[in-house]
């Protein structure tokens, strides 16, 4: 749903970086143990710098219900998460814990242990492009 998804224009035109939003929304996406797979894409090699998670509706369960963000893998932004920790901003990843993509990627949101019956999250990321491309002069 690409209505969820905020890409700078710069994102488009060039690959250098910047910064990138995409929703995950319980009314859109259904709370299903799974794993989600959002519309944001960024391009392989890319360097995530920086991941924050703004709770825009606190996430609810009638279970124990855990959340987890991740690019190359489904962990590598947030581990899994109780649901009762998902709230206000989370800071899911910090530069000093920055990483490179192996491939293009969507931003997946993974529920375990029960599903969801509420919740609105943006998530932030913070990127560097892959400068593979760059031409020095």
């Amino acid at each position: 749903m690409t209505q969820n998804v905020y890409v700078p224009q710069r994102y488009v035109i060039d690959n250098l970086g910047g910064c990138a939003r995409d929703i995950y929304d319980f009314s859109i996406h259904g709370g299903a143990v799974g794993t989600i797979t959002l519309p944001l894409v960024l391009p392989n090699n890319a360097i995530i710098t920086e991941c924050i998670v703004d709770v825009l509706t606190d996430p609810a369960s009638g279970g124990a219900a855990t959340i987890a963000l991740g690019l190359n893998t489904t962990t590598d932004l947030l581990a899994a998460t109780a649901i009762a920790s998902v709230t206000g901003i989370v800071v899911a990843k910090e530069q000093a814990a920055a990483f490179k993509l192996t491939a293009e990627r969507n931003l997946q949101l993974t529920i375990a242990t029960a599903a969801l019956t509420a919740g609105k999250l943006a998530v932030h990321l913070t990127w560097a492009g892959a400068y593979d491309d760059v031409t020095s002069r």
